[in-house]
């Protein structure tokens, strides 16, 4: 009779190890899935920094530009005074 109870909790405990061990792969897929959500905002934060910086060129472009009507705009007052 002893032994049909120790089996009986063996049986109990083995069946609680496996649930347990079921949890951790649910974890581990969590974890996974986790990890996939990070790069893809990695991915996103990436992009739009390679945005920004696009827009940073452009705006020093534009700068260049007018920085260069203001020098033949001076060149063409200092021309006209003469």
């Amino acid at each position: 009779m002893a032994s049909a109870e120790q089996l009986k909790m063996t049986h109990i405990v083995d069946d609680r190890v496996r649930g347990v061990g079921g949890q951790v792969q649910d974890v581990r897929g969590d974890v996974q899935d986790i990890g996939n959500r990070v790069q893809d905002v990695d991915d996103k934060v990436e992009d739009v920094g390679n945005k920004v910086q696009d827009v940073e060129d452009r705006v020093q472009d534009i700068d260049g530009n007018v920085r260069s009507v203001d020098d033949k705009l001076d060149q063409a007052n200092r021309s006209s005074s003469f």
